[in-house]
């Protein structure tokens, strides 16, 4: 388990290492169109419709579901994009988590195992009237190819196995290919499923709001391209096209929009998981769910 200095010191270290996994793992076409900073570029969305004031409208939001592609993710996120309240709420929940499917509680895995992402689409619909409007799945290994090199200082040495093959990383600056951040990353990950529920979403939301402006719109829509072709997805392009005038209209309401949830999860006596009551009901707040559900245990 990391101490609190050491977790401190690895969030900064891996920001702008995870800002790569953010930008082809974690959903570019939501996040991109935010990307530019007000005091180096100028919007090229308009805001004013007619001499209005543009304002977004709950037709703009949208909820997408994550994972790693492959037939036993460990990990599941949801990212909404919210800009009539001015967030990106990310939550992440482990493969453990009991959802109701067809009026049957069982955990994530065994719904993902049996009906795919597909799936966990419906059990988050039926488990807490979650709406979903689209998914996501990505390989490690089309993530990688994505990756030109990226320079991160490192605060101590770090021994890897990249590809069988055992390396040191020197303390300092050091350049690395999308293959050795993995690696990287894995690593430094705390093997514990709830910790890494936690430690997740913050370094997502710590690289969404502090290092968008390292990416360009105008090459925004590649980007979009790149992360839906690496992986299997039901978006379209106008789901990125459509947003991007509630994207700008949100970068320039709040500075830090993406907000991490921490949740609290019980361990049930068969070893699966289940939300606390105030964590799940915070989900619901965050992710506009309609009604409140009854908890899956």
């Amino acid at each position: 388990m990391f101490s609190s200095m050491r977790l401190r010191a690895f969030l900064m270290a891996f920001t702008s290492a995870f800002l790569c996994f953010i930008v082809f793992w974690m959903a570019v076409l939501l996040l991109n169109p935010t990307a530019i900073s007000s005091s180096r570029q100028q919007e090229e969305v308009p805001l004013e419709q007619g001499g209005s004031l543009y304002l977004p409208t709950k037709s703009d939001c949208m909820t997408l579901l994550l994972c790693e592609e492959g037939d036993h993710p460990s990990l599941f996120f949801l990212l909404r994009f919210d800009p009539v309240e001015g967030c990106i709420p990310i939550f992440a929940f482990p493969q453990q988590l009991v959802l109701t499917h067809k009026q049957v509680a069982e955990p994530a895995e065994k719904i993902f195992a049996a009906h795919g992402i597909e799936g966990i689409r419906q059990a988050l619909q039926e488990s807490w009237n979650l709406p979903v409007d689209r998914y996501l799945m990505l390989s490690k290994e089309a993530t990688q190819e994505q990756f030109g090199p990226t320079a991160l200082t490192l605060s101590e040495q770090v021994e890897l196995t990249v590809g069988g093959i055992g390396i040191t990383l020197e303390k300092g600056v050091q350049l690395l290919d999308g293959q050795r951040l993995w690696e990287l990353l894995r690593k430094e990950l705390p093997a514990d499923t709830l910790l890494q529920c936690e430690l997740l979403p913050e370094l997502m939301a710590l690289c969404i709001n502090q290092h968008l402006e390292y990416l360009q719109q105008d090459y925004s829509s590649s980007l979009f391209s790149a992360a839906v072709n690496a992986g299997t997805s039901d978006l379209i392009f106008s789901d990125y096209d459509t947003r991007r005038q509630a994207a700008a209209f949100l970068s320039q309401l709040s500075e830090e929009p993406a907000q991490p949830l921490t949740a609290e999860f019980v361990r049930n006596p068969d070893a699966t998981l289940s939300l606390s009551d105030d964590s799940l009901q915070a989900v619901l707040a965050a992710f506009d769910a309609q009604a409140a559900p009854t908890q899956s245990s």
